[in-house]
């Protein structure tokens, strides 16, 4: 493109651009003294919003807003989520003043759903019938990604189940 040529482009993009803004402009604007009518309107009837929350001053306490527990049980609350160190660590960690600080906090007990052995009974189950995730992206079970290396019963297990799907959630 030519100097010229890009000038030329250029003045009339301005141009158009300048006409498009003055044409927004006028269109369905209202005056200065129209807004603050309005204003004046809304303050008069209560109805003026308030914060971003966008509720009318009329309505004080709106039925989402009622409270359904009383002080204090909430203060009971905030004061065990204190002892426990469950509240929000200060800072953008989003760590609990438990994980932040443990040594200040008693420890929480985890009590175990199962036993170790049935833990690993499972697992051997998982390795026999090929139910472990295979390594990579794909998201695969090992019996998924060989299926000759893994009994025909949990294979064809796993096919009966494919099959009872129906075809249109496949």
């Amino acid at each position: 493109m030519t100097r010229p040529m890009l000038k030329a482009t250029t003045i009339a993009l301005l141009i158009v651009t300048a006409a498009a803004g003055a044409y927004a402009q006028g269109n369905g604007t209202r005056t200065r003294e129209q807004v603050r009518q309005e204003l004046f309107e809304a303050m008069r009837n209560d109805t003026l919003a308030r914060g971003e929350q966008d509720v009318p001053l009329r309505e004080p306490r709106p039925a989402a807003l009622a409270a359904t527990r009383s002080r204090a049980d909430v203060q009971a609350e905030f004061d065990a989520a204190r002892r426990n160190g469950a509240l929000l660590a200060g800072g953008e960690s989003s760590q609990t003043m438990s994980e932040a600080h443990p040594s200040q906090y008693p420890a929480h007990t985890v009590v175990a759903s199962k036993t170790r052995a049935q833990v690993k009974a499972e697992l051997a189950q998982a390795q026999r019938d090929g139910d472990l995730l295979a390594s990579g992206e794909a998201g695969l079970t090992l019996r998924e990604q060989h299926p000759d290396a893994y009994p025909r019963a949990a294979a064809s297990a796993f096919a009966a189940a494919s099959a009872a799907t129906p075809a249109r959630m496949r």
